[in-house]
């Protein structure tokens, strides 16, 4: 029997967004189970889960954490070969990153409420730049010279960049350009529309809409706590750089966030040169890509 995958997000989420595009476009059948937009996620902490950006997939009682983890995942476990990759697809996921953070500058300030500033500032200070609302021009010339660059020199003479089918690279590419587009309104910026990039829209355009069944909370929550762990365990590798035990508690925090902000803790069961697991509360598992985050054993 399959184990249930559960997708944790909020609608209007950059990144969730382009997660579940990727297990759409890869046929994964999957449940949505809506979140806050901000602090504090109930749902998470039941599951004894402090991490707090947004999405997290869950595969039985394994729950991965970061977005690059869940790529991984979908692409070489939960549909293999469903959906073109390459080797330069974590160069296209750096470029999309970079994308999408130069695009945070054209968030319209009435989004910008006092409490949505604070919950996100420890993860995107330049939120709480006090010149902010002087940075739209900038970020709208750096917008339009990555899809000129997109448009001229990537998508010449297709749809994709990998050919005539959705890839990995495209999804890496557009997620945060749809998003700062449809989401924030910026296609109604002069300069940013179809007319002025045909083929970066046709991308938009072409990418399939996730439907997924959504979960309630309290469904959610006991189909995760009544699952098995679906991943192989891993163990600790012999001459891990954090030099610690298995077994041994421990926290996590993202490398990029203001250190000791929403640290995770958990015991920890495997650390590999792609990923380090902690476990939780009721044997679940939670999954971290090495690249990012700080690991540190529990003070006492």
């Amino acid at each position: 029997m399959s184990s249930p995958i559960i997708h944790f997000d909020y609608e209007f989420s950059p990144y969730g967004q382009k997660t579940k595009l990727l297990l759409t476009a890869a046929g994964v059948q999957y449940q949505r189970c809506d979140q806050p937009a901000v602090l504090p996620r109930k749902d998470l902490e039941a599951l004894g889960i402090t991490y707090r950006r947004i999405p997290v997939l869950s595969v039985g009682k394994d729950v991965y954490c970061d977005s690059s983890l869940i790529f991984d995942v979908v692409v070489n476990q939960l549909a293999k070969d469903k959906v073109p990759t390459s080797p330069a697809d974590k160069a296209w996921e750096c470029y999309g990153y970079e994308t999408f953070m130069a695009v945070l500058t054209l968030i319209p300030h009435d989004f910008l409420t006092p409490d949505f500033v604070k919950d996100r500032e420890t993860i995107f200070p330049i939120l709480a730049r006090p010149d902010y609302k002087d940075l739209k021009p900038s970020g709208i010339a750096e917008l339009q010279s990555r899809l000129s660059f997109l448009e001229n020199e990537v998508l010449p003479t297709g749809t994709y960049i990998g050919g005539d089918k959705l890839s990995v690279a495209d999804m890496h590419v557009i997620w945060g350009i749809r998003w700062v587009m449809n989401d924030l309104g910026a296609k109604n910026e002069k300069g940013l529309g179809k007319d002025a990039f045909p083929k970066v829209w046709k991308l938009i355009e072409s990418l399939p809409e996730a439907k997924p069944e959504t979960l309630s909370s309290e469904d959610a929550i006991k189909t995760i706590k009544g699952a098995d762990v679906s991943a192989k365990d891993v163990g600790v590798q012999e001459g891990d750089p954090l030099g610690i035990s298995s077994g041994t508690p421990v926290t996590i925090e993202s490398m990029d966030s203001k250190p000791g902000s929403h640290p995770q803790a958990g015991m920890l069961v495997g650390a590999t040169k792609k990923e380090v697991v902690l476990e939780v509360d009721d044997g679940i598992r939670l999954h971290f890509p090495r690249e990012g985050y700080v690991v540190r054993e529990a003070s006492t």
